[in-house]
């Protein structure tokens, strides 16, 4: 049973009333299967996409499960809805279909790569890339013509500050315009984007996408964040050189889906009405350009230089991933990473399996020394005793001395049986304290010489750790 996917595709450019909108395509390539007796596995469809290129979403994605083998049948209502460039289209129809054994139907241009074959396939690619340059062509000179000659964003209330009257022409919007100077003269005075930001938020003056929706009834600026200005467009506003008057056209080149800045931007000196005045603006623009940047953020990284990974042994980079809010080991060269809390839950799990290890015999024998030693000063002091009652006897020894000396070895004796004691306490509180302590990183650094780190899976790790003592 063969295993087919459609294929749809809608640009910018085409009308949605037109025959080549998505549902009407979907819908003649689902009638073509089911009198053909085609399975529909999955729909695929890539809207405002141009075909000039195939890093498209959609096409990825059914490109994925031809590999993975889910789909063996592409269908697309025409060969321009695959693509527009007739080298790519060539490729896969010549090359990756043929090592893949996919049919591929392109319906209205009667093409079948396992049935009925149109030898005209390659020209029509060729005058799909003809069209293509053609309909970019005349979208760039359109443009450049409007660039030339109007504010190319010319709806009610595009520009923050200005409207359009009844005759077209544009004219200042004093509730607006006032805003903006106001933000000007604040910047000027000292103020930073994100404090103008704040001081406007508090005081609930209406960002200029509300402003919009509200005066002129423009749906697509409809926000729930009536009064929450962003420093971002506090930015956008004191470095648009239009409130000086000047339209600014163009300022960006499209080249391979990139945006450059243009070096040449169209300027249209005195083609909208002044709300900032070019002293203004410009010590805007010195004060923006002399302010001290923001120094990027130092993490510090509570285990420097000791973890590391077990690819290639590099030591890890610390970082700090803001979407996802979590800090992080990760390998510039081969792209393991940990996050910083599974290490710290791993590292604290394997000094407790080692702490458990200790037992009462184990840390004796760790203080073994100082205990023999008192033993050792102990039976000396027996021999002493011993020693003076043999000299008293034997009339070497005074009376009275032999009192003095018993009493002070006595209280030597005594001295050294309460140290044995507390020895032996502090022996089991030491114990009771290390297997009950809470590792931090300070212990952790002492404890550890290095880690290794190797990835096994979605927040799954292999890790290898090196103490400063035998385990």
């Amino acid at each position: 049973m063969n295993k087919t996917a459609i294929y749809a595709r809608i640009s910018r450019s085409d009308d949605l009333e037109h025959h080549t909108s998505i549902d009407h395509q979907i819908k003649g390539i689902t009638d073509y299967c089911n009198s053909h007796g085609f399975t529909i596995k999955k729909i695929y469809k890539d809207l405002n996409i141009s075909g000039s290129t195939m890093d498209r979403p959609a096409f990825t994605e059914m490109m994925n499960d031809v590999d993975a083998g889910i789909i063996d049948t592409i269908i697309v209502k025409d060969l321009s809805r695959f693509g527009r460039n007739y080298l790519e289209v060539g490729k896969y129809l010549d090359e990756i279909f043929l090592i893949n054994d996919v049919r591929f139907i392109a319906i209205d241009d009667n093409y079948d790569n396992k049935g009925l074959m149109d030898e005209f396939a390659a020209f029509k690619n060729i005058f799909n890339e003809m069209y293509l340059k053609d309909i970019r062509k005349k979208i760039n000179t359109t443009f450049d013509y409007k660039a030339k000659t109007k504010l190319l964003n010319s709806r009610p209330g595009a520009f923050y500050g200005l409207t359009i009257d009844e005759e077209g022409k544009y004219i200042i919007d004093e509730e607006a315009a006032n805003v903006v100077r106001r933000i000007f003269f604040l910047y000027i005075e000292g103020y930073s984007t994100k404090s103008i930001a704040n001081l406007l938020t508090k005081e609930c003056i209406i960002t200029p996408g509300y402003y919009r929706y509200i005066k002129y009834k423009d749906q697509s600026s409809l926000t729930e964040l009536k009064y929450k200005w962003k420093d971002c467009t506090i930015y956008k506003i004191i470095t648009n050189e239009g409130y000086t008057g000047k339209i600014i056209n163009r300022k960006y080149l499209y080249i391979q889906g990139k945006r450059l800045l243009n070096p040449n931007p169209i300027v249209i000196e005195h083609g909208l009405p002044q709300i900032i005045d070019e002293k203004t603006f410009k010590s805007a623009q010195d004060i923006r350009l002399n302010r001290p940047k923001k120094k990027d953020k130092v993490y510090i990284n509570p285990y420097p230089n000791m973890v590391q990974c077990s690819c290639c042994n590099k030591i890890m980079r610390y970082t700090y991933s803001k979407s996802m809010n979590q800090y992080f080991f990760v390998c510039s060269r081969c792209k393991t990473r940990i996050y910083f809390d599974d290490l710290k839950q791993i590292l604290i799990e394997d000094i407790q399996t080692q702490l458990s290890k200790i037992n009462d015999s184990y840390f004796i024998s760790y203080n073994e020394r100082s205990i023999q030693k008192i033993k050792k000063e102990m039976k000396q002091i027996d021999v002493a005793f011993q020693k003076n009652f043999e000299d008293y006897a034997k009339g070497k020894m005074a009376e009275d001395k032999l009192k003095l000396a018993i009493t002070e070895l006595t209280s030597q004796k005594n001295e050294l049986k309460s140290n044995l004691n507390k020895n032996n306490h502090h022996a089991k509180t030491t114990l009771s304290n290390i297997t009950n302590c809470t590792i931090e990183d300070g212990l952790i650094l002492k404890l550890i010489t290095n880690v290794s780190v190797i990835s096994i899976g979605k927040r799954k790790y292999k890790v290898h750790i090196n103490y400063n003592f035998k385990n």
